[in-house]
């Protein structure tokens, strides 16, 4: 089975505002897995959360941005 990674997009009532699909499915979890905590990583605050077996991050806005 291979495995799907989607990106979501939350606006500050945490509200779906855009999906993505990113276009390659992993073979195995495990792959799937490295390749979102190699992206989440890379953000200011990111974490894990398990109640839901989530990943998220948060970007910092500049000054003046919607």
């Amino acid at each position: 089975m291979a495995f799907q990674v989607v990106e979501l997009t939350l606006d500050a009532d945490q509200n779906v505002v855009d999906r993505k699909v990113i276009p390659y499915p992993y073979p195995t979890r495990k792959d799937a897995v490295d390749a979102i905590e190699s992206v989440v990583t890379t953000f200011p605050q990111s974490g894990y959360q398990s109640e839901n077996d989530s990943w998220w991050a948060e970007t910092v806005l500049a000054s003046g941005s919607p």
